[in-house]
């Protein structure tokens, strides 16, 4: 890899100059971000190693300039940081890992040789997220790769499950035999097997030459056959042989072929639902589904949103050989809330679109054509912007959010005073001790949210995990509570 380290500490520069030594990795180090934010102009770095344990701030800062071009570099932290910290630095970064300090010799290598898949998978392929459960594919695609069992995508239209199986197959053995992708949905029966299988000559009408198939043409490598809940049953019959046999046998041929491939398969469908319905063989599901991986919709990791746009940008500038543009954070912002019912590919579509029709360098809410903004607005039932500001956008969204807040609000205030007029508080203390009842005066929703904090942390001797847990939220959020409401525990 070529790797870019930002430290001035020796201790921690010694052991990775180690470790790049062994490893053949290609090494730069720079003692201040300074200095680094020079060499990230003129050079594409595979991995970046920052020293958080000092100027976290300029960190954020030279995070925040350097944008997409850290888009394809996988970032490993090093040291100490706070929660909000991490979040600021994490919403800037397509792939990132921490490591404590003392650095140890042998935590430190094992973290970078997953950085280093990491980096395989994010060069290879481009597959771009930090939400958790795009966290949880990766190391599941780290853990998979190297094995030769079956994967099943599953996973609505236009996620990106061929950019997973590509993902696999990247950090796998056979990432440098082929890699051979097949929409089974887009072929006829006969025609379908005799592109998988291949023919011999004569077998019917038209086959003026044996056609070698897709399986021999993968052999050592990997098969993706996108859209498998398509395929007719006397193909599901050949396919059940390949899996279990890993042999095939040309359309009208006689001659077993051994094939060493790899299969991949993808649905948007639920083959369970098909193999009920006897439309799908219950033998051939159970050996495809070896290991499930689900990808879910964009609208569920709305986090990994601008950085699929930085990462589409990218790539809209290399295909058509223009220079590379950005869109604001306030535009990303917008665009996050989005559900994107077409996933990804309706991303794709939008952002191409926009900078088709977009000279400017930087592109904001107020740059991006009337027509592909109210697309996105009316099929997402976000706020129509016609002449309006982005920020009376951004303030009627607010509004509406909050005036149905205060609608729940008054209702569960009604509930809790009753259940406090009936004498039912000593049936839910920790629920009457976290939120506090007023029967006799109104309390807004950030008064009653604050003393909920106050007073979970109270019931916990300060403990962050148990207050958090006692409320019902993640401790990520509990910290953001507590900066908004400016509470200092004692």
């Amino acid at each position: 890899m070529k790797t870019l380290l930002i430290a001035s500490d020796p201790e921690i520069t010694r052991i990775v100059e180690e470790y790049s030594r062994s490893a053949g990795d290609d090494l730069t180090v720079a003692p201040h971000t300074r200095d680094a934010r020079k060499l990230i102009t003129v050079q594409e770095y595979d991995a970046l190693l920052m020293d958080c344990s000092v100027r976290p701030m300029e960190l954020i800062s030279f995070t925040a300039e350097a944008g997409e071009r850290l888009a394809e570099t996988v970032v490993l932290l090093i040291g100490p940081l706070d929660q909000d910290q991490r979040e600021k630095l994490g919403r800037r970064l397509s792939a990132h890992y921490s490591v404590d300090k003392p650095l140890r010799r042998q935590v430190f290598r094992e973290i970078m040789e997953r950085v280093a898949i990491r980096s395989t998978i994010v060069r290879r392929t481009g597959l771009t997220g930090n939400s958790p459960v795009m966290e949880e594919i990766i190391q599941t695609i780290v853990q998979v790769g190297p094995t030769s069992i079956t994967v099943l995508i599953t996973g609505e239209s236009g996620v990106g499950k061929e950019v997973i199986a590509r993902a696999v197959h990247a950090v796998s053995s056979r990432a440098e035999q082929p890699f051979l992708a097949v929409n089974c949905a887009a072929l006829a029966d006969g025609v379908l097997e005799s592109e998988l299988f291949g023919h011999e000559k004569g077998s019917f009408t038209g086959a003026a030459a044996r056609r070698i198939g897709m399986f021999e043409k993968a052999h050592g490598g990997t098969i993706f056959l996108d859209e498998i809940g398509e395929i007719p049953h006397s193909t599901q019959i050949r396919l059940l042989r390949v899996l279990e046999e890993r042999e095939i046998m040309r359309v009208g041929g006689t001659e077993s072929i051994p094939v060493d491939v790899r299969i991949i398969a993808a649905t948007n469908r639920d083959l369970r639902d098909l193999v009920e319905k006897r439309r799908f063989r219950r033998d051939l599901y159970y050996r495809i589904k070896v290991l499930e991986v689900n990808v879910p919709p964009l609208r569920r990791r709305q986090e990994d949103i601008p950085l699929l746009i930085d990462r589409l940008v990218r790539r809209f500038a290399a295909d058509n050989g223009t220079l590379v543009r950005r869109f604001d954070e306030e535009a990303k912002s917008y665009l996050s809330r989005a559900t994107w019912p077409g996933n990804v590919r309706e991303l794709r579509n939008f952002v191409e679109s926009v900078l088709a029709l977009t000279n400017r360098p930087v592109i904001g809410l107020t740059d991006i054509p009337e027509h592909l903004l109210s697309d996105v607005y009316q099929q997402n039932t976000l706020p129509a912007r016609r002449e309006k500001t982005p920020e009376q956008v951004e303030r009627e969204l607010i509004y509406r959010t909050l005036i149905e807040l205060k609608s729940d609000l008054t209702e569960i205030k009604g509930m809790l005073r009753d259940f406090s007029l009936q004498g039912l508080a000593g049936e839910s203390p920790k629920l009457m001790e976290v939120i506090p009842v007023q029967p006799g005066g109104d309390i807004t929703l950030e008064e009653m949210e604050r003393q909920a904090v106050i007073d979970a942390l109270r019931q916990t001797q300060g403990n962050r995990r148990k207050a958090a847990r006692l409320l019902g939220i993640g401790e990520r959020t509990l910290y953001r509570k507590l900066k908004q409401h400016d509470i200092h525990e004692s």
